[in-house]
């Protein structure tokens, strides 16, 4: 999954810390409730890595219902995501876990499936 392009370590490192202070708990804990391995933001506060994959931060995004792109800096305000988009975030964040376990056959029946769902759906209303 490509990776989102860096802001500065300590800006983006420092809106994640206090997201979890405003949500009253660890940057551990987080992790492991966002399904976020720990060393990934241990790493990225280190300079290790310069940035965080998508689906890293779409699962932290979605975990305190913002936007990644106020994670990113982009956004004052962290604004909540659209229902839509939430799913989205999810659907990405779970594809990064489960992708090496899917052949291209798999991939191509559940587009076919959620197209169909979205199909039935449009016709009910």
């Amino acid at each position: 999954m490509p990776k989102m392009e860096a802001i500065a370590l300590d800006e983006m490192y420092e809106r994640i810390e206090q997201l979890c202070r405003e949500a009253g708990v660890n940057v551990t804990t987080m992790c492991r409730e966002a399904g976020v391995p720990r060393s990934a933001l241990s790493d990225y506060k280190a300079g290790r890595i310069k940035s965080l994959a998508a689906d890293k931060l779409a699962k932290i995004a979605g975990y305190f219902n913002v936007s990644v792109d106020h994670l990113l800096g982009k956004e004052e305000k962290p604004a909540a995501p659209k229902d839509g988009e939430l799913v989205k975030d999810e659907l990405i964040g779970f594809y990064g876990d489960v992708k090496e376990h899917l052949t291209e056959g798999d991939i191509e029946d559940i587009k076919t499936l959620m197209k169909l769902r979205a199909e039935l759906n449009r016709s009910k209303e």
